[in-house]
């Protein structure tokens, strides 16, 4: 029996990936935007920096301007050991400043017939990505030992859910809430159950959860009417339009899709805590009575409101620094302010990760009130 409760999480997580797998063959990405046959992206290394004319800007610290001639040697593919010269361009907006051993990512243009055109696209940062993650993931299992190693896990099937399952279903027109709040529930189950195993406590904390972020989900409608704002107040409306024609894509329910996966993290670690906080109680007081406990775990879920919903309004508010920054230079009023669409949909950000967070306390202390009984055997 202990066997089958250790393996158990685990057949979870093949199921889920199992679903996201199905999801992904049948949700071909077919369309894209700016596609062309005759542009690719190829890893190379600067071999030589023949010549240089470049200064740093005069507005721009540590921004360098001017030209660079530099050969670069592919380093994979069909290009593989192809030497080729050209002139690296640098500017204030992209300034890509190389010297001889620095890694790349080259544009490629060639067309049939006509002279091909390079230029340094980006800094290969491949490498630096993977070892980023790697400490990551080390510092994880060292300092959390084996239920670090299970969240780093959980986080992994996490990305591939997301980025396997949602998003191709989303971009092919499926409803962004309906498939969000699914790929939401397989996030939330995997992680806590990966995390705390199969017990009653998981349970409470998995449901509390999702019932949590099923009430968002009303809230998002009943806040996005009075605020009359839509998905189209992104900044890549035109973009996903444009997108939308092709796909089917529901632009005005994305915005949610952010929402949701944005306050998923601080819902589940409310939930899990005001749980835990709670069996632990009953496990020192089994007599305790359900309205005892329930006020118990307002209490608890008092002291974490405050700190959880102002990390989700800074988060959603530090990501829109840049954006305050240019309205201060065009010169918004404070009236033109107030009712532009970049507050509205900042507001509504906000207040529904909040609201999932806040609604997640008295649902979870009501669901460890009413098993109190059976928390205890």
């Amino acid at each position: 029996m202990n066997i089958l409760k250790k393996i158990l999480p685990y057949i979870l997580i093949f199921i889920v990936l199992g679903g996201v797998f199905a999801v992904w063959k049948t949700n071909p990405i077919n369309y894209e935007m700016y596609r062309t046959d005759t542009i690719s992206y190829a890893k190379a290394k600067v071999t030589a920096v023949n010549s240089q004319q470049i200064e740093e800007s005069e507005d721009l610290s540590g921004r360098m301007k001017g030209v660079q001639n530099i050969t670069v040697e592919f380093t994979e593919g069909e290009r593989k050991g192809k030497s080729v010269t050209f002139d690296n361009l640098l500017s204030d907006t992209h300034s890509i400043d190389v010297k001889t051993g620095t890694k790349v990512i080259v544009k490629c243009d060639e067309p049939e017939n006509v002279e091909p055109y390079y230029t340094v696209y980006q800094y290969d940062r491949s490498v630096a990505i993977i070892i980023a993650f790697g400490i990551f993931f080390a510092l994880i299992c060292i300092v959390g030992k084996t239920k670090g190693l299970r969240a780093g896990i959980a986080l992994l099937v996490s990305m591939i859910v997301i980025a396997f399952g949602m998003l191709p279903a989303v971009y092919n027109g499926k409803s962004p809430i309906i498939v969000t709040f699914i790929v939401c529930v397989a996030i939330s189950a995997v992680t806590l159950i990966l995390l705390n195993g199969f017990s009653l406590k998981t349970a409470v904390a998995v449901l509390s959860t999702e019932i949590g972020l099923l009430a968002s989900v009303l809230l998002y409608a009943l806040v996005a009417e009075i605020l009359i704002v839509t998905g189209y107040a992104l900044e890549e409306t035109e973009e996903l339009i444009l997108i939308s024609r092709h796909t089917g894509l529901k632009v005005s329910d994305i915005m949610f899709s952010g929402i949701l996966l944005g306050s998923l993290g601080a819902v589940m670690d409310t939930a899990m805590s005001i749980a835990s906080s709670l069996f632990e109680i009953v496990e020192n007081n089994p007599n305790i009575k359900g309205n005892k406990l329930f006020e118990s775990g307002m209490n608890i879920g008092g002291d974490m409101i405050g700190t959880m919903c102002q990390t989700l309004v800074l988060a959603f508010t530090g990501g829109s620094v840049a954006s305050l920054l240019v309205m201060l230079s065009y010169g918004t009023r404070f009236n033109q302010f107030l009712s532009s669409d970049f507050l509205a949909a900042e507001i509504l950000q906000a207040l529904t990760g909040s609201f999932a967070v806040i609604l997640t306390v008295p649902i979870t202390a009501f669901f460890s009130s009413l098993i109190r009984k059976a928390m205890h055997k």
